[in-house]
């Protein structure tokens, strides 16, 4: 069966002027970041490099090494386009330097002869790039949770081998060298796979972007603004996963109104960020941490026993020290008061009003600047989770 390879062309080209006008039109609004303008420019560039081999017949001087020289670009630039979606910083120079390099043999290797070399190298740089963008998205995956990044990475890993392919398969002989018209065999359907695989992944980053905007709103529905632990809207969504045995610990800062009345409310916020980070620094993964209100966290810690509870609560009291010394002055750290219990996590109410009792049973007893010690003597202290754990 044969396949018009024009035809394909014309595909690639339309989608990609497509995928590159909304992308850019949307980065003029004020959307995107820089990376729509490199990705829609990329396809702009791919879209023009595809209408080129159309045009062969017009006799045009330099038509084709520009039309390669373009192609080369257009990747270079898609690429750009997703390091940029990945960090908005990223340093690009390197990579408009390798593109430049990449490009000058296209534009200077013009002898008709050499048109099969041309097609394999071409077809190298490419596979190159898009090896390049995997790495890239998968990278992004990974740290941001994004299912759709497998996606995207996929997509560009499958025309990677495909790419290869066709460049073997010219370099030995075993298809012509002319871009165009109507072909058979393994080669043209290698292009088919790959031209169906470049239409769809034009509008791939739209897909990440919508999927990190979702991310990010639930963050946002889920995390406390001020100090970046987890919310009762985020207690509510965990609470079902919880399993087993666990500890739950309640933690408060003492005398914090009196805080916030001799030193001000940046100062109290301050005190409720560093009591936020001292927990995050000594509790391991598989916890939460939840402000509850005003000056009181909530801790869940599924699987924890008494004796790594206790170390945690003495962790946490410790690095509160420290840190509101250094905020309020030598000899003038705040203390804060914990309290804790164990017991099955699927009565986590029960097991928070039990730990609020015996952290206040400490106030009470004006043992407060003692928390950190007694606590890890009589039961168990708790979790906090890192800002990066969260959702």
């Amino acid at each position: 069966m044969l396949l018009d390879i024009s035809t394909l062309y014309i595909m690639v080209a339309l989608c990609s002027f497509v995928a590159g006008i909304v992308h850019l039109t949307a980065a003029v609004g004020g959307r995107f970041g820089s990376w729509a303008n490199w990705w829609g420019g990329g396809h702009i560039l791919l879209g023009a490099s595809a209408v080129i081999p159309l045009a062969r017949g017009l006799g045009i001087p330099m038509l084709i090494p520009v039309g390669n020289t373009v192609a080369v670009l257009s990747y270079a630039a898609i690429y750009i386009g997703m390091r940029r979606f990945a960090d908005g910083r990223a340093d690009i120079g390197i990579w408009i330097v390798v593109a430049a390099i990449l490009a000058v043999p296209m534009l200077l290797w013009s002898d008709p002869a050499g048109m099969g070399g041309r097609i394999a190298y071409l077809n190298v740089v490419r596979s190159m790039f898009d090896v390049a963008t995997v790495v890239v998205a998968i990278r992004i995956a990974r740290r941001e949770s994004l299912r759709t990044g497998w996606i995207v990475a996929v997509m560009f890993a499958l025309t990677v081998p495909m790419f290869l392919s066709r460049a073997w398969l010219v370099l030995t002989g075993h298809i012509g060298t002319s871009p165009t018209g109507l072909q058979g065999g393994p080669a043209a359907w290698l292009a088919a796979g790959a031209v169906a695989f470049i239409m769809f992944r034009g509008f791939s980053l739209l897909t990440m972007d919508a999927e990190r905007g979702e991310r990010r709103l639930e963050m946002l529905a889920e995390r406390d603004a001020l100090t970046g632990a987890g919310n009762r809207t985020a207690f509510e969504r965990t609470r079902g996963g919880w399993r087993g045995e666990g500890a739950v610990m309640m933690i408060d800062l003492d005398r914090f109104k009196a805080l916030n009345d001799s030193r001000g409310h940046a100062v109290g916020d301050a005190a409720l960020c560093i009591a936020t980070r001292a927990a995050v620094a000594s509790v391991p993964m598989t916890g939460r941490v939840f402000r509850w209100g005003g000056d009181e966290f909530v801790c869940v810690l599924p699987g924890t026993g008494a004796q790594e509870a206790a170390v945690i609560a003495e962790g946490i009291a410790s690095r509160f020290g420290e840190g509101t010394s250094a905020l309020l002055g030598t000899g003038a750290a705040a203390t804060l008061s914990i309290g804790w219990t164990l017991g099955p996590l699927s009565d986590v109410e029960a097991l928070i009003a039990d730990a609020d009792e015996r952290m206040y049973a400490d106030k009470r007893q004006g043992r407060a600047s003692d928390t950190q010690r007694s606590v890890a003597e009589s039961a168990p202290a708790a979790y906090l989770i890192s800002q990066s754990q969260h959702g």
